[in-house]
């Protein structure tokens, strides 16, 4: 046996780190904060993605921000809703006031037709006195005036245009004061029919005009090419018209004046086919029911072709005037055209209904999506105050967690440090996860006994209290310096302290390194170490080391102890028991591995208290 005499100046090892105080406390806010993340497993700084999607609800940053999340997430599909409808509703609201303007347009359009309806009859008539002056003939155009005037009156609206230069057109009363100017003037000045038909085909071609720009402000109209057939029939009643007009001052005066005559007689009428083949391109719908009034009157055509053969034939040939033969043209072609105007009156009407019928269907949509957007507006709040509500508790319910979770940690932490005094970690980490512990087997280890010299004596003339005080105070400075240290403590029984390095952590031959640096600490530090009830009185120290195998394993299921089993327990506490107060007694294999260490003195022990105690011990 050797006696280990001096500390060596090898350093303690990286143990020093992993002190107890680390790991016992209560957390800080910063702290349970990171530990609440892991649990949600929120994301980390460094993916600013995912940190933006989501937060810690237990922080009032988190709360605002989840909150605010919360809300965007029920208001964006509703806003999304809204801002269709609302779309549809801006849509439906515009066709509907594009189809009531288009009535309106439609109703205008046939008070103008009406207009000029009576304007072309009251040109044939004039144009008829000015070919045939006669008492018969200013008849028939005194009765015209009042026709005229009264279709004037009955028109609702009477748009003027800024780009119309002509004054007399500004206002219905302008109109018909230059209307009535010239009828007053008829008989005071030589006018020719030619001219009378130019002055009303002037006044009449403004009023077409105004119709074409009706039809073209409706051009997003569903039914915009139904409106230019119309347009185009309306046009085609005015040809009829002119070629009438043309026709009376034939028959009356027995033939044209001029060859000029002849062809604006021509040009109106090809210009009226035209005009039905296009409307017959626009809308079947009218053509088919200008054909439908036709068949009503298969007479009509008849007598009229014929008159209008006559026309062509006789371009340059004079025959005998007949005011008869020209009422009965007039007649005629009168009758035609109110044929055209049955027509004009009937596609109207369709016109009309249909436009009526958008306009109620629009309105229903209307009020549907009102009353949508009333149940939206009074929902709304209610769902953003239950979101709220439902955030608020949710954060709450977050918070109280968290609370617990704080507690429940400082709790695991406590009882974690009992369980890593009464085990080592490393086996009390695998008894929580349920696996068997097998005793094991470690081929070289370092163990540490020690006790007080004259325990005996002092705990005999000291109470039960003073015993436990002492113990007690002298065991926390011993496990407060063994922690610098890569050892493991292993149980104390009274007086006795265990300790082994090298179990359950394989340190390779640092044990007994580790050991030896912590028996020197030990004896230093309990020199200076007063006994709390004996004042002035030190303890004194008796240790014992030996290295080799051992067994090492948990014992006990209810109160479960690691512990080491072998010779080598029993050969250092023959060590421990046969030591000298405050000195550090080691075996013979402890000294061959220190001695491979430099920095450490060792000195053999033979002296007689060692030989009495041998003798004691084989007897």
């Amino acid at each position: 046996m050797v006696f280990f005499k001096r500390k060596s100046q090898i350093q303690p090892s990286s143990k020093t780190n992993l002190s107890l105080s680390s790991s016992m406390g209560s957390m800080t806010q910063s702290q349970l904060n990171t530990i609440i993340s892991d649990m949600l497993s929120l994301p980390q700084a460094g993916n600013s993605c995912e940190v933006m999607c989501r937060d810690n609800p237990i922080t009032n940053a988190g709360k605002r921000k989840q909150l605010l999340k919360m809300l965007i997430i029920v208001l964006l599909p509703m806003g999304i809703l809204v801002g269709m409808m609302g779309n549809v509703f801006i849509s439906v609201v515009k066709n509907y006031y594009e189809a009531t303007g288009i009535r309106t347009s439609l109703f205008f359009s046939v008070e103008l037709g009406q207009m000029m309806r009576y304007l072309q009859r009251e040109r044939d008539m004039s144009a008829l006195y000015v070919g045939a002056i006669g008492k018969d003939t200013k008849d028939y155009l005194l009765r015209r005036y009042p026709d005229t005037d009264a279709a004037l009156a009955n028109m609702s609206q009477w748009p003027v245009r800024l780009a119309n230069i002509r004054t007399e057109f500004q206002s219905k009363d302008k109109f018909l004061v230059y209307l009535n100017r010239h009828r007053y003037q008829l008989d005071q000045q030589n006018r020719t029919s030619k001219q009378e038909m130019e002055f009303y085909t002037s006044v009449i071609e403004i009023f077409m005009s105004w119709l074409y720009e009706i039809v073209s402000e409706s051009r997003t109209g569903a039914v915009w090419k139904t409106l230019v057939a119309y347009q185009e029939i309306i046009v085609a009643s005015e040809y009829i018209g002119r070629e009438r007009g043309m026709g009376i001052t034939y028959f009356a005066r027995g033939g044209f004046e001029t060859k000029e005559d002849y062809l604006l007689f021509l040009e109106a009428q090809i210009n009226s086919n035209i005009t039905f083949q296009s409307c017959k391109r626009y809308s079947e719908l009218a053509y088919q029911i200008y054909e439908d009034q036709l068949k009503t009157k298969a007479t009509l055509l008849a007598p009229i072709t014929n008159m209008r053969l006559m026309i062509r034939s006789n371009k340059s040939a004079k025959r005998n005037p007949s005011l008869e033969t020209a009422n009965y043209w007039f007649e005629n072609m009168t009758y035609y055209q109110e044929t055209v105007r049955e027509t004009q009156k009937k596609l109207a009407e369709k016109i009309d209904s249909q436009l009526s019928l958008r306009e109620e269907e629009d309105l229903e949509v209307i009020i549907s999506i009102s009353c949508i957007f009333g149940v939206v507006m009074v929902i709304c709040p209610l769902v953003i105050l239950g979101v709220f509500k439902l955030t608020v508790q949710i954060q709450s319910y977050s918070l109280s967690i968290a609370n617990r979770t704080k507690a429940l940690n400082k709790e695991k932490k406590r009882t974690d440090t009992l369980l890593y005094q009464m085990l080592p970690k490393s086996v009390a980490e695998r008894l929580k996860n349920n696996e068997i512990i097998e005793a094991e087997h470690y081929s070289e280890a370092t163990i540490f006994f020690s006790d007080i010299v004259g325990f005996t004596k002092i705990a005999a003339s000291s109470s039960p209290y003073q015993v436990v005080d002492m113990l007690n105070s002298l065991y926390m400075c011993f496990d407060q310096r063994i922690e610098l240290y890569d050892v493991y403590k292993v149980e104390t029984i009274g007086d006795a302290y265990m300790v082994v390095s090298g179990v359950p952590r394989k340190n390779g031959q640092r044990h007994a390194a580790e050991i030896g640096i912590m028996a020197l600490d030990l004896v230093r530090t309990v020199k200076d170490l007063e006994i709390p009830h004996v004042p002035g009185m030190t303890f004194s120290l008796r240790t014992g080391c030996h290295t080799g195998p051992v067994v090492a394993g948990v014992v006990g299921t209810k109160m479960p102890r690691y512990c080491l089993f072998g010779d080598t327990v029993n050969t250092a506490s023959k060590m421990e028991s046969l030591g000298m107060a405050n000195k550090v007694h080691i075996s013979q294999t402890t000294r061959d591995i220190l001695f491979t260490i430099d920095g450490f003195m060792i000195e053999e022990r033979f002296d007689e208290v060692v030989q009495v105690r041998e003798r004691e011990r084989e007897v």
